[in-house]
């Protein structure tokens, strides 16, 4: 029974920028309640300090609250209809649909390694397209393909079920003996 649809979702790891900037946004935080608890402390009578930094926690909570959800990232890649989706995932509520690709032209499908590094560092890419979890995950795949006359590249992360669906897709494009 062949696949129709194939949905895949990659969480984005904790690691280099995206801890920094979650560390940049709790000390934004911290630097918002209390730069707004001492306006507050300077500015009203004691019996009003209690209202108003209930209020700057209030407020400031909801800051947190919306803003953090743009801190905590998914990829989402779904394989149908001859096309490849990618969208990013904001706190598992906000889509933002990065790009489609069709499938058949993907020029070249391959494991991110040590080869793929050299041939892609010496080809001239306008747009770079990242779907994983990090560089560094064990199993990186990448796929060449032209978007606006531009020549692109997706770094993606992807199971043997993903894989047998693009390749039934498109045969010819995935580099030979790097793949399964």
């Amino acid at each position: 029974m062949e696949i129709q649809t194939f949905e895949y979702i990659i969480k984005q790891k904790n690691e280099g920028s995206v801890i920094r900037n979650k560390v940049l946004a709790i000390l934004g935080y911290v630097f918002v309640f209390f730069t707004l608890a001492l306006l507050i402390i300077n500015l009203f009578a004691p019996l009003l300090h209690i209202p108003f930094l209930l209020i700057d926690l209030a407020l400031c909570a909801m800051i947190a609250f919306i803003s953090w959800r743009f801190l905590c990232v998914e990829f989402e890649i779904v394989i149908g209809g001859g096309e490849l989706t990618l969208t990013k995932l904001y706190g598992k509520s906000i889509r933002k649909r990065m790009t489609s690709i069709p499938i058949d032209s993907l020029s070249e499908v391959g494991i991110y390694d040590d080869e793929a590094y050299e041939k892609l560092c010496a080809a001239s890419l306008k747009k770079n397209y990242i779907a994983g979890s990090s560089m560094s995950a064990p199993v990186i795949y990448y796929a060449l393909f032209d978007e606006d006359k531009d020549r692109c590249v997706l770094y993606f992360e992807i199971d043997e079920r993903g894989l047998k669906k693009m390749r039934t897709e498109n045969p010819g494009a995935f580099r030979k003996g790097n793949i399964k």
